[in-house]
């Protein structure tokens, strides 16, 4: 397993640490991830500068506390080299990061990992650009990919009228099928 620094394009979010938790280093975890336990978790890589350097975990595991509101989301770890909760206090707020290399192929023709759409050129289905891809909002029905155009409008797409993600393209394109009143200037404040 490679324990070298990578370049931030290289890497993806699997999660963010919370809090720390007892006195002996160790932390609670959120995954953003569907399926956590489906990576190599024996290494993260946080964010340093320009780069993303490589951390030992010396143990992680579920943590499921007395709520039972989503547990499958904590985790909690200890790093290598961290014994007391000082040390760990350091890591607070921390996006623990893995390898692109780690993601799994997707089974279905025009998926996409979201990371793989950062900075995408938005067009609709007859070609027209539409903007820039800013950023992707989770919603309770479904995520919103966020597009801002040249003018500084910004548009919240509902994630089923995005269509596909060309690749090969640079930077990626996606194509959005969405009604034409969703392109209105006018609905352009932001959060629907």
């Amino acid at each position: 397993m490679p324990t070298l620094e990578l370049p931030l394009s290289e890497v993806f979010a699997w999660g963010r640490i919370v809090r720390a938790h007892g006195l002996k280093g160790y932390l609670i975890a959120e995954s953003f991830s569907e399926n956590p336990e489906r990576y190599n978790l024996k290494t993260f890589w946080i964010k340093r500068g320009n780069v993303a350097i490589p951390q030992p975990v010396e143990f992680i595991h579920r943590y499921e506390s007395g709520k039972q509101d989503k547990p499958r989301r904590w985790w909690r770890l200890r790093f290598a080299g961290v014994t007391d909760r000082t040390a760990a206090e350091r890591w607070l707020r921390n996006v623990l990061y893995l390898p692109r290399a780690y993601l799994p192929p997707l089974e279905e023709e025009d998926s996409f990992y979201y990371i793989e759409a950062e900075n995408a050129l938005v067009v609709d289905t007859h070609g027209v650009v539409r903007g820039k891809l800013v950023d992707i909002h989770p919603g309770s029905a479904h995520d919103f990919f966020i597009v801002e155009n040249e003018r500084g409008e910004v548009f919240w797409i509902p994630a089923p009228f995005v269509k596909r993600l060309n690749k090969e393209t640079h930077p990626p394109t996606l194509v959005i099928e969405a009604p034409e009143g969703l392109w209105d200037p006018s609905l352009a404040q932001g959060r629907p």
